[in-house]
């Protein structure tokens, strides 16, 4: 397990004991995205163990000053990433410590040469104005339409 600090910011591979911290984090995201709802804790937690056990992912924590501070779960391959969660909890927002970790995950963890990706909800503007100052830039704009509720006879 490899470990890292800098600027106070130290990050750390997850491992199974973290799951269930990872699943309260993983339905925050659901909650900041969607409004709630969706899959039982159990059922996070079992997505948690499995993408620990992936070796396409790499599930990191980020702690500073003895508080966890923010969680990534990122998809690597040999000439890409996919960051599909990047969470800093509430407390430690606005303060620079999510450009602290996300400094530590591009230098330390994605290859510089590698392509890297990752979705923000529309809705979602702190999140695009985050993402922009960081360096990203829009790619594609994804498009759906929810399911229709069946109408009463």
């Amino acid at each position: 397990m490899e470990a890292r600090i800098e600027n106070r910011m130290e990050y750390r591979d997850a491992i199974h004991a973290d799951a269930p911290l990872l699943a309260t984090i993983n339905q925050r995201l659901i909650d900041d995205e969607w409004g709630g709802g969706g899959m039982s804790r159990e059922r996070l937690e079992q997505r948690i163990h499995g993408w620990i056990d992936d070796d396409d992912y790499r599930a990191l924590l980020f702690r500073e000053a003895d508080s966890d501070v923010a969680y990534a779960l990122v998809s690597l391959d040999d000439d890409s990433a996919y960051i599909r969660h990047f969470f800093v909890m509430d407390e430690h927002r606005g303060g620079g410590a999510g450009r602290r970790a996300l400094d530590l995950l591009m230098r330390d963890i994605i290859p510089q040469t590698a392509r890297v990706t990752l979705d923000v909800l529309s809705s979602n503007t702190g999140g695009h104005a985050f993402w922009r100052s960081m360096g990203f830039t829009d790619y594609s704009v994804r498009m759906e339409r929810p399911p229709r509720l069946p109408t009463p006879a």
